[in-house]
């Protein structure tokens, strides 16, 4: 498939309802009737949450904020706002105890003191 400006000239409603079937439809193999969405607010998670809602309804999706240590606040309030909009409740869980459990820190520190030693 070659790229060019011809492209992105996308009939946004049918290609919506495309990802909406192909969900539904990847999905249902795996034998779920819904979704679990993480959510920080940005553009890919607010699609992805948009799109499962559209293919299970609000019933069957969960959308989890999961910060750690290093997330910045306004990750959280703008996860929020997105579920607000779409009229459902948020579950929020810090996942600092766990990436500290599997080293995450600490592997990140000693990337980045190879690259910067005084870090």
């Amino acid at each position: 498939m070659n790229f060019s400006r011809a492209s992105l000239d996308l009939d946004a409603a049918r290609e919506t309802e495309r990802l909406v079937g192909f969900i539904q439809q990847n999905v249902r193999q795996g034998l779920r009737r819904g979704a679990v969405v993480g959510i920080s607010g940005g553009i890919d998670s607010s699609v992805v949450l948009a799109l499962s809602l559209r293919a299970f309804g609000p019933r069957k999706v969960v959308a989890v904020m999961m910060p750690d240590q290093d997330s910045d606040p306004i990750s959280e309030t703008y996860a929020r706002e997105l579920a607000a909009e779409f009229g459902i409740e948020p579950v929020l869980k810090n996942i600092t105890p766990a990436l500290a459990g599997f080293g995450c820190y600490e592997g990140r520190d000693a990337a980045i003191r190879r690259v910067i030693p005084e870090y």
